[in-house]
């Protein structure tokens, strides 16, 4: 399994950070999905590092957002939401490790990966 798992329905967005990622030497695996990312962790030998799903765009947040919570007692959950899209309260208290707003900055948001990587390596 990689060590960073990738979740977001806009393909170019997911495509651009993966393989910044990657250019940093991290081992990415991208879903369009979050029931694709989740069924793919489930059959794997070891869990990822990290998670991190953007739920903006999915054809249904709620549903994404009760499935990323349960897996947030099994590995760290990065989430990328919309404010008008998703209520900020129905993000608090779901066991998220960090939830992020758009407009993310995706180089900040690569070195954020990377810092949480390295922890958890050390």
């Amino acid at each position: 399994m990689a060590q960073i798992l990738l979740v977001g329905e806009d393909w170019r967005t997911r495509a651009l950070l993966r393989a910044q990622l990657i250019e940093e030497g991290l081992e990415v695996e991208a879903h369009e999905s979050v029931g694709a990312a989740l069924r793919d962790s489930e059959n794997a030998a070891l869990l990822p590092l990290l998670l991190v799903a953007g739920v903006s765009a999915s054809g249904d947040p709620a549903a994404d957002l009760d499935q990323l919570a349960r897996w947030s007692r099994k590995i760290p959950v990065w989430v990328i939401a919309s404010r008008s899209v998703i209520d900020e309260k129905s993000l608090q208290g779901r066991g998220f490790e960090s939830v992020l707003f758009r407009p993310v900055d995706l180089g900040k948001l690569v070195e954020q990966i990377k810092r949480r990587v390295a922890r958890t390596k050390s």
